[in-house]
């Protein structure tokens, strides 16, 4: 993933999956998602059919919003809106009342 800098609208990360697997492009993602700012856009680019099948359906399961597709004869690139939430999910636990 490569950083990038500009003014509003305008891509803040780049993940190029190439021909990777979707497993590995989600574990990316997953692990990714949150160290990006809220509101900021990612563009996702593969080559691989079974992530661009996947990708929209995983966008909605994460709270993210998918914006645009473009497909080449190459590849297919996403442009994704970052959740606005920047911190991971927390288990809540049950603790025990205190006395």
């Amino acid at each position: 993933m490569h950083a990038t800098t500009g003014a509003d609208g305008t891509v803040t990360a780049v993940v190029d999956a190439g021909g990777e697997p979707w497993e590995r492009v989600q574990a990316l993602l997953e692990r990714r998602l949150y160290d990006l700012p809220p509101e900021s856009l990612l563009e996702v680019i593969t080559a691989d059919q079974h992530v661009s099948a996947a990708l929209p359906g995983w966008c909605s399961t994460a709270g993210s919003t998918l914006l645009a597709t473009e497909e080449t004869a190459d590849a297919t690139s996403f442009l994704v809106r970052v959740p606005a939430r920047t911190e991971p999910p927390v288990a809540s636990t049950h603790l025990p009342e205190m006395p």
